[in-house]
């Protein structure tokens, strides 16, 4: 048996807050309705309809050609009940399944369920029992129901096609509405058997939603770096300039903190080390200040869609002391990132005269840091 699916998708979804219409929210590399088609691409459909407005027509044709299947776009209608009764007048199949656009995390399960449950009864709703306790307002204040007799109803719900497109038709001639498809069919026709739901099965309604549905991809990296030290330069740590004798040695102003901090978001990016990015073969960067190349690799964060978590970074030098000027280095680095200070976090720490840095010929930095992918904009 062939079945033929109409997912709706004429709304705005204004509930999310979003400037478009929902179901092109990423949510983990892929927009709400691809997800949603995705689950529908299989044997037993025939052709997937997707009823929706003129303004979107063109985003969604563009998505529809990247999926193996007959895609239908048809014209949405200004309520649910017109958009389904526009989709309908394509269906073919003896049945049909009319699923929310905005619940892409239906599974194979639910949907197996769904139609078999239909080809039995004529007719399935996908639902899944009420987990909290219910009460039902009375006039003088309320009472306990048996929550054991409720269901919330979700998608997909499946019909004879014949039928709820005549229940359609005379719920267009009474001027009667539902939230569901379900309710229109049981008023013309017969009660609605009940198929597997499952809580994952979510519709995405508020912009809470659409953060919780997008998982926010986490990446670590870490960087290190060493300069030597020599008479006759500056010494500049995190943005400061540090009074001593020496300086650091290098093409840039040689910040071996910041340059750690870069390597460690780069790192996490998957992208090419500061090497690779301001060679010291590139006149461009001879005497660069070190915190404005920082603001490149933060502008690349921001193209890769990434936040800043936290990053943690630890300065080893024998001399000079460096804790008057950690605050301030602290401070300079979440201005760079617009983070708050307490994401950021350096220390300073001796190698108790030991190695390189014990006998004061270099510093060497050491830094890791998390990111998270970016919430969706409103």
């Amino acid at each position: 048996m062939k079945f033929d699916v109409i997912i709706p998708c004429g709304g705005s979804g204004s509930r999310t807050g979003l400037q478009y219409n929902k179901l092109f929210a990423d949510i983990g590399g892929a927009k709400v309705i691809e997800k949603t088609i995705s689950a529908f691409c299989r044997d037993d459909v025939q052709k997937i309809i997707l009823p929706c407005s003129d303004g979107d027509r063109a985003a969604f044709g563009e998505i529809a050609k990247n999926f193996d299947k007959e895609i239908i776009l048809v014209c949405g209608g200004d309520t649910r009940g017109k958009s389904v009764t526009n989709a309908l007048a394509h269906v073919t199949a003896e049945y049909v399944a009319i699923h929310d656009g905005a619940r892409p995390f239906v599974s194979k399960a639910v949907i197996d369920d769904a139609f078999s449950s239909a080809l039995a009864h004529g007719a399935a709703v996908a639902c899944i029992p009420v987990a909290d306790s219910l009460r039902k307002k009375t006039a003088d204040g309320s009472e306990a129901v048996d929550r054991s007799e409720y269901f919330a109803v979700q998608t997909p719900q499946v019909f004879r096609t014949q039928e709820i497109a005549r229940a359609y038709a005379l719920a267009d001639e009474d001027g009667f509405s539902a939230t569901d498809d379900a309710a229109v069919y049981e008023r013309y026709f017969k009660k609605v058997a009940i198929s597997r739901g499952e809580p994952a099965n979510t519709k995405i309604t508020t912009f809470e939603d659409v953060c919780r549905c997008a998982p926010r991809g986490f990446r670590v990296g870490s960087g290190w770096d060493t300069h030597a030290l020599a008479e006759g330069r500056k010494l500049v740590l995190g943005g400061v300039l540090i009074p001593h004798v020496k300086g650091l040695v290098g093409h840039s102003d040689a910040d071996v903190l910041v340059h750690a901090v870069m390597d460690a978001v780069l790192g996490a990016l998957g992208r090419r080390d500061i090497g690779k990015l301001f060679p010291d073969t590139d006149p461009a960067y001879a005497g660069a200040d070190s915190m404005k190349l920082l603001s490149v690799v933060v502008g690349l964060m921001n193209e890769d869609g990434y936040a800043l978590n936290n990053l943690s970074a630890v300065v080893m030098a024998q001399k000079p002391k460096l804790s008057p000027y950690i605050p301030t280095m602290q401070k300079n680095l979440a201005a760079a990132f617009g983070a708050d200070e307490s994401a950021i976090n350096v220390a300073a720490t001796t190698t108790e005269k030991l190695g390189m840095t014990g006998r004061e010929e270099g510093i060497s930095a050491f830094c890791y840091c998390s990111l998270s992918k970016k919430r969706p904009a409103v």
